[in-house]
């Protein structure tokens, strides 16, 4: 059994032990052991022996008369093939060497022999249970079942809370305190320590836990621990457990950087805050290999600092940063704040224009690597890769942690490299009020109240806080707003693109090029506030856009305009077309890279609403029953096809094809199964906090209840229809109206008596 320092290996191993001694899983004694201090096979031997000498006195033999080895591992092994035993052998780490290249307190031979009895045990009626902070592969090879203790469950965490405050008179407020229940990690010792200090300190409110959390991640506070209390009770003794010997000074000023490191730390990242490129890097980083940092970690890892998960990733002891604050201050400068550093002058104004106003130190390096992981992320996932949603998840405190240090420092340019990976984050797994918080932070370091347009020398910047701001308008329906924010976008990106449009391709250089992708991108994004507002404007913006991303060669953003213009001719009633629009969705699927399976799959679904539409446009013109159910298995099909590239956790165009494909059976007239897909639509749109969309759909279940004669389920889902729209205030009037109708209709036959 195997975990964290701090985890409750022991007293998880204890509780195990008289659990299972009580259920009867073990017919004998229970015998404990603990390898703290040198214990060799003979004094472990002499345990189970005195134990049962007694019995062995009746068979005419004493233990106390056995002084071989040899033989006292005979008659232990006679024992134990007799009688069940449960025996566990606690902290066992000691004795291989501990950490790794430890030198061990037991020879070579007094290893090798306990593992030997070990694995002579193996065909007895004995049990053994062993606890160590590492896997002992190194010393015992594949002879143990290996466990790792999983994080205490939030239940019990909750509930050791509790018990913890009832020693202060102190009544829990659960959600108040549920930020220092995740930020322990389900470390009990940690759980124990950090609380115990939040209650002497008198926090009670949730702003107060917040802000107390929040220095601690950052390692600004920390707890009164006495070491002197030893392992079990002391965090600071458990995790300094090993370290002193372990590593050299140099190494300890290395690792002393995961002060800052949230949970999570890419060994990439510990890297390149001594890459000479990055402008804020560490000199005394400087050619430190990955593999050298590997090997560093990797023995962090063997003493409980951190777990290492393979491939350079590795989590990290939730109080790690706490315990590094004191080598980190000694290391790079007083309060932890680095050398050279600031706290800033509190309005976010940089003092000078320079993109360094301080010298190099860990904070800015550490900044500017988590900014560069941001932005590589971000790129990734426009580029098809859809798996970096996994890494984003793992480095999302790191780069909530790294956007707040560069706001506070006035790093604008980090600022918005960590957004960019929080925002493709959030956008997909549908996070959008946590998302808007941040967004409403950064608006007053980058956007000139007056006029919305950008402060002196932080342009660039600005243009992505703008496109965060269009966007969140946008999901509120607020069409004009957002137009008017992105003409100001537009406007600035025609002044610098305008001069490059005359050069040939081929003359363009890097630059140049994402100078004229910042335009397409502005226009395409008026193209779709445009379509959203019913605009037949919206071809000319999408087609301008276009044409620059092939002057370009961007051909999956090309694939993306051709997307739109299938959108905007299938949706748009003046400019309703499904041959255009078919014709453009398979010119998208054509330029879409295959491994792209998001997007391909979202194009399928469109060509199975064109499908769709094509089976209402037949039963219209009186198209033979042959014909209709010919476009609804196209359609049926194409959505289904588009479902199983969906990922799990792109919870919007889940939502949209399981609506999808409850309108196709609803038309087939097979309600529950219709029901069954408009219910997982549901679910999946306010996960997303889509709340317009999951109206739309308990529409469509009100209106399918309702045709099949089952009136009271359909005003149910009417009236709660009705009760979502009408939080989008005028903006969703008519939304309102046509819900008030559907209410009355269902209600009219309820009166004449239909169900």
């Amino acid at each position: 059994l195997h975990a964290f320092a701090g985890s409750g290996k022991t007293t998880t191993a204890a509780e195990f032990a008289r659990w299972y001694a009580l259920t009867g899983g073990v017919d004998g004694p229970v015998l404990w052991r603990s390898f703290e201090q040198p214990n060799t096979l003979s004094q472990v031997l002499d345990q189970l022996g005195l134990l049962f000498n007694p019995v062995l006195q009746k068979s005419g033999r004493d233990w106390h008369t056995i002084t071989e080895v040899a033989e006292k591992r005979d008659v232990a092994l006679q024992i134990l093939r007799q009688v069940p035993v449960l025996w566990v052998w606690d902290n066992v780490e000691p004795v291989a060497g501990f950490p790794a290249g430890t030198p061990s307190q037991w020879t070579a031979d007094e290893q090798r022999a306990l593992a030997d009895f070990l694995r002579a045990a193996r065909g007895s009626k004995a049990k053994f249970v062993l606890t160590s902070r590492r896997d002992e592969q190194a010393w015992l090879g594949t002879l143990p079942l290996r466990v790792v203790l999983p994080p205490m469950p939030l239940h019990e965490r909750r509930q050791m809370a509790e018990a913890l405050a009832a020693k202060y008179g102190v009544t829990l407020q659960q959600n108040d305190w549920r930020p220092l229940l995740v930020y322990s990690g389900g470390n009990p010792l940690t759980l124990t320590v950090a609380m115990g200090q939040a209650l002497r300190d008198g926090l009670r409110t949730a702003p107060q836990i917040r802000a107390y959390i929040n220095e601690l991640r950052a390692g600004e506070t920390g707890f009164d621990d006495d070491e002197n209390e030893g392992r079990s009770k002391s965090l600071g003794a458990s995790l300094s457990y090993g370290f002193a010997t372990t590593f050299t000074a140099q190494e300890q000023a290395t690792l002393a950087l995961l002060h800052h490191f949230q949970g999570f730390v890419d060994v990439d990242a510990l890297v390149a805050m001594g890459n000479p490129q990055l402008p804020g890097h560490l000199p005394e980083l400087a050619g430190l290999t990955r593999e050298q940092t590997i090997a560093l970690l990797d023995r962090a890892a063997e003493i409980g600092l951190l777990t290492a998960h393979g491939g350079g990733y590795y989590s990290i002891h939730p109080a790690l940063p706490w315990f590094l604050r004191r080598m980190y201050a000694e290391q790079y400068g007083d309060g932890g704040w680095g050398r050279g550093e600031g706290k800033g002058d509190g309005n976010h104004v940089p003092r000078s224009p320079s993109p360094i106003p301080h010298p190099p130190s860990p904070t800015r390096a550490y900044v500017e690597a988590m900014g560069e992981l941001g932005d590589y992320y971000h790129r990734q996932y426009e580029h098809g890769n859809r798996d970096v949603i996994a890494m984003l998840r793992a480095e999302e405190a790191n780069l909530l942690h790294a956007r707040r240090l560069a706001l506070r420092h006035g790093w604008y340019y980090q600022i918005t490299s960590a957004m960019q990976g929080l925002f493709r984050l959030y956008d997909h797994t549908g996070r959008r009020a946590e998302w808007r918080t941040l967004v409403e932070e950064l608006v007053p370091s980058f956007v000139d109240p007056t006029s919305d347009g950008p402060l002196p020398g932080r342009e660039d910047e600005w243009k992505l806080v703008n496109d965060y701001r269009v966007r969140l308008l946008s999901e509120e329906r607020q069409w004009a707003a957002a137009a008017k924010l992105q003409g100001l976008k537009i406007d600035y990106a025609r002044q610098q693109a305008t001069p490059l449009l005359a050069l040939p391709p081929e003359q363009l250089d890097a630059g140049q090029r994402n100078t004229l992708r910042s335009l397409a991108v502005s226009v395409e994004q008026l193209g779709h506030l445009q379509r959203e507002a019913g605009a037949a404007a919206c071809v000319g913006s999408y087609q301008e856009a276009l044409q620059v991303f092939e002057r370009i060669g961007a051909q999956t953003e090309a694939a993306v305009i051709a997307f739109n213009l299938g959108h905007a001719y299938l949706t748009l009633p003046a400019l309703h077309d499904l041959v255009q629009a078919e014709t453009w969705y398979r010119r998208s699927l054509e330029l879409m890279p295959e491994r792209d399976r998001l997007g391909r799959g979202k194009m399928l679904g469109q060509l199975g609403f064109v499908a769709k539409e094509r089976f209402k446009e037949a039963r219209q013109s009186g198209e033979s029953a042959a014909v209709l159910v010919e476009h609804l298995n196209n359609a049926l099909r194409a959505y289904q096809e588009a479902l199983g590239m969906m990922p799990p956790d792109e919870v919007q165009s889940r939502a949209i094809i399981h609506n999808a494909l409850g309108n196709i059976y609803s038309d087939a007239g097979q309600t529950e199964q219709a029901v069954a897909h408009y219910r997982e639509a549901i679910r999946y749109f306010e996960q997303a906090g889509n709340l317009y969309n999951a109206a739309v759909t308990r529409e469509n279940v009100a209106i399918a209840y309702m045709q099949a004669g089952r009136f009271a389920d359909a005003l149910l889902f009417a009236q709660a229809a009705q009760r979502n729209y009408v939080q989008f205030g005028p903006a969703a009037a008519d939304r309102v109206a046509l819900a008030q109708g559907l209410i009355e209709e269902i209600e009219g036959l309820m009166r004449k008596g239909g169900g």
